[in-house]
């Protein structure tokens, strides 16, 4: 009569005694192991290489300390150009006002405020390839090298367009708007122009335009991701344009046209220069 074992004589695949079921996990796990120890430690999930997980707070310690590098270069920019800030306000009031017609500053930090506002118009201008720089160090880890090629190369091309559009203000926006509508009550009325609020008008037309010169790089931003389609941009021509006429009549309130018409040429130039670039990126 021959006895039966359990423990010796069970089906494959079926534990009989928690001594065996230990073993059949163990095995298990180190069936497993070498698959996890093939792969690097650098890599994640993304599939970035040096991607490295971290916590949240991790990465809002390092943003606060990105930000707080960026207002240094700020306010060392503006204290750098706060000496200057005098001559500059002079030569843009010479420039584009009158140097027979005084400066009128009506409370007593009017002046002072009126130079920080220009220091800080320089210091972003200064500034720009800081910040673009701050945030490459931030989000580069997680970029591929595909998008880490196109972000150096929108960089540059971010300051140069910021410069020029700053340009395009300063030596044709400007001019006609002084001359055509800050001074187009003629014999009217006389014209008692307050600094701060000229030189308001000129830092907003010069970094609104620095602004409005990144359409282009927006365009370029937008066919990479998939949100617009570049075909869809070229047939949709005419309906662009007049989107653009619409918002140069919203943006320039000028009874003689003649700003709505030089802000609705640059933007038509800007969109089509977009599809130039969109090719190049």
């Amino acid at each position: 009569m021959n006895s039966h074992n359990p423990g010796n004589q069970t089906p494959a695949g079926e534990a009989t005694g928690p001594g065996e079921s230990r073993g059949f996990e163990y095995d298990s796990a180190n069936a497993k192991a070498p698959a996890y120890a093939k792969r690097s430690p650098t890599t994640t999930a993304s599939g970035v290489l040096g991607d490295i997980e971290e916590p949240v707070m991790a990465h809002l310690h390092e943003l606060r300390n990105r930000l707080g590098i960026v207002l240094i270069w700020l306010f060392l920019a503006m204290m750098l150009a706060y000496p200057f800030s005098e001559k500059g306000m002079l030569l843009i009031w010479s420039e584009f006002i009158s140097p027979e017609l005084d400066m009128a500053v009506y409370s007593p930090l009017e002046w002072v405020f009126a130079r920080l506002r220009l220091c800080l118009v320089f210091a972003l201008a200064v500034s720009i390839p800081q910040i673009f720089y701050q945030l490459y160090r931030f989000a580069g880890k997680g970029l591929y090298p595909h998008e880490k090629r196109f972000f150096l190369k929108v960089v540059p091309a971010s300051f140069l367009l910021f410069i020029l559009g700053t340009a395009v203000g300063y030596f044709l926006v400007l001019p006609v708007m002084f001359k055509y509508v800050i001074f187009y009550s003629g014999d009217l009325a006389s014209a008692q122009l307050s600094v701060h609020n000229t030189l308001s008008a000129v830092t907003t037309i010069l970094a609104g335009f620095g602004i409005v010169f990144q359409a282009p790089l927006l365009v370029i931003f937008a066919v990479k991701m998939g949100l617009v389609k570049y075909e869809t941009l070229k047939k949709q021509r005419l309906l662009v344009y007049s989107a653009i006429l619409a918002l140069s009549l919203f943006l320039s309130p000028d009874p003689t046209f003649i700003a709505q018409f030089l802000v609705a040429l640059l933007l038509v130039i800007l969109f089509e220069f977009s599809l130039l670039l969109v090719r190049l990126f």
